[in-house]
């Protein structure tokens, strides 16, 4: 399989698991481990030095402004990054040898070159062979090279370099090897279209920066549209690199600007001084985001994040392994007024992880209806009723009762004083009315992890935040034969358009087994000035690349 296309994406990685040490062939100088450096390394410096707001304006036509809600922290692509410093980082400064390019009208998501200007699948699937882009140079103007591109992915592979958010998906990477400077093969376990998932997600370093260091002391030195420029007074500035291997960038700087108080980023966005605001509270969608004053210079701006929250059902124990009372809990879960009173309609009904877009991109099944009766029928079908007539379901002389795990939540309270009811408040008041008993126990993160590790729960509140097609066997693999099936011919298909035509029959094995149910996707709402020309969101983010500025708005 030989691929040849355009360039240009923006990725955002995924944490997962864990892999062996990688075999090496022609190795490139060991590093010492970065670790302990990245554990007590300082956040990326923020300064006092902001710009005044006539330095703002006079910048506007050649800057695109970006709000940031949250502080970035350590700029580093590759070594555990907030999502702002992959936002700020992935696209922009640094490349991955390939770009997930995203459906259009003239079909389905697909890969395209980016460092990489060609790539073969060979006969048997166990070996890719790519060949890099010619002229492609680094920032400091050293060239791009095979052994760059080892030392990144080798990188990766090894456990004790602190990437563990995307070491799992070259897990089926026997070895990289040279050979030639610009064509380079990875030889596979087995055949694995995750490997190439992995060259869309994967920055490429520059070996002679990072060999000492994946912190390089700061240094942002990659192959982007974009150069590293600052970052003062909270705002991180990138600037146009004019010798990029693709050509000029069509803007020339931007900025990332911090701004914890949205409603602060809001007025400042009215005054013309941001051009995207990814993310609005409740407290200012849709109101203020319709209003007449907003509306005039922004489009709205849905970025769609590929996460899910869902319950996770114990089917290796009573009552859990009736697939009919797992179907019943999932009908008693009222995602509509969940989404609506819960999330404040920042979050949309779901049921599984597949939508168009989703953790698996593919046309999305009918989310059923809050539907108690339906539910009754099947607990009652399953055996459950409620003999001595005291509200509670019972079987055998046992009362149907669960215990849902989740992590602690915060107690939140509306203007007039009283909690705010949470998703679980919803679940657990919907299943005792059904008859069911569901107890929530809490705690951290931690401790949930031990009880799901352990299996010492009956459902599990989890939610889960990736990349679109990314890799569901750690939620689905090993709860029913048929999900695996269907998950290990998805991990084998090289292209995406084939495993989105696999994705209805993931969804039918999903309704058979019911081993999860969803409850809501995320679906923030934001604002993107008029000016700003190109937008297309893909994986919860923007391609910066493809973006232009009219001076027309």
């Amino acid at each position: 399989m030989v691929q040849r296309a355009p360039q240009v994406g923006v990725v955002i990685a995924i944490a997962l698991i864990a892999c062996d040490s990688p075999a090496r062939v022609k190795p490139w100088r060991h590093a010492p481990d970065p670790t302990t450096e990245a554990q007590n390394a300082p956040p990326s410096p923020v300064l006092s030095e902001v710009p005044s707001e006539a330095d703002v304006h006079a910048a506007r036509g050649h800057t695109l402004r970006i709000h940031m809600d949250a502080e970035p922290g350590r700029l580093t692509p590759i070594l555990a990054p907030s999502l702002w410093a992959r936002r700020i980082t992935l696209g922009t400064i640094f490349e991955p040898l390939l770009r997930y390019a995203p459906p259009d009208a003239s079909g389905p998501g697909h890969y395209a070159p980016r460092l990489a200007r060609s790539w073969r699948v060979m006969p048997g699937g166990m070996e890719i062979r790519i060949e890099l882009e010619p002229g492609v140079t680094f920032h400091d103007g050293r060239p791009l090279t095979t052994s760059d591109v080892q030392f990144t992915l080798d990188s990766v592979r090894t456990p004790g370099k602190g990437v563990d958010q995307l070491r799992p998906l070259l897990d089926d990477v026997e070895a990289i090897e040279l050979i030639t400077s610009h064509e380079i093969r990875l030889r596979l376990k087995r055949p694995s279209g995750t490997v190439l998932r992995a060259l869309a997600e994967i920055p490429i370093l520059p070996m002679h920066v990072y060999d000492g260091s994946l912190l390089a002391g700061g240094a942002l030195v990659g192959t982007g549209p974009w150069k590293y420029v600052s970052n003062k007074g909270g705002i991180v500035h990138l600037t146009k690199n004019d010798k990029y291997w693709g050509g000029p960038a069509a803007i020339s700087d931007v900025e990332f600007v911090y701004q914890p108080d949205a409603a602060v980023a809001l007025t400042a966005a009215k005054r013309g001084e941001l051009d995207i605001v990814p993310a609005l509270i409740p407290a200012h969608w849709p109101e203020q985001a319709t209003a007449p004053g907003v509306t005039a210079s922004f489009k709205p701006l849905q970025l769609a994040p590929p996460r899910l929250r869902y319950l996770q059902f114990n089917a290796t124990h009573a009552p859990l392994d009736d697939d009919r009372v797992r179907h019943a809990i999932a009908l008693l879960v009222d995602r509509r007024a969940i989404a609506k009173r819960v999330f404040d309609g920042l979050a949309r009904p779901a049921l599984w992880p597949v939508w168009p877009g989703g953790p698996v991109d593919g046309p999305e099944a009918t989310v059923p209806d809050f539907d108690p009766a339906a539910a009754g029928k099947l607990l009652d079908a399953a055996g459950w009723i409620d003999s001595d007539k005291d509200g509670i379901r019972d079987k055998g002389g046992k009362q149907l009762r669960l215990v849902m795990v989740g992590g602690d939540k915060p107690v939140a309270k509306d203007a007039s004083g009283p909690p705010v009811k949470t998703e679980r408040d919803y679940i657990v008041e919907a299943a005792r009315r059904a008859g069911v008993v569901i107890e929530v126990k809490s705690g951290g993160e931690s401790w949930v992890q031990k009880r799901l590790d352990e299996g010492n729960y009956d459902l599990i509140e989890i939610t889960w935040g990736g990349m679109v097609d990314g890799d569901l066997a750690p939620i689905l693999g090993g709860k029913d034969p048929r999900i695996d099936r269907v998950l290990e011919e998805m991990a084998t298909a090289w292209d995406p358009a084939e495993r989105s035509k696999l994705s209805g029959e993931l969804v039918g094995a999903l309704a058979e087994a019911w081993p999860i149910a969803g409850i809501v996707a995320d679906a923030p709402q934001g604002l993107v000035h008029r000016r700003v020309q190109g937008v297309k969101v893909w994986d919860g983010w923007l391609d910066l690349s493809a973006l232009r500025l009219d001076s027309s708005p």
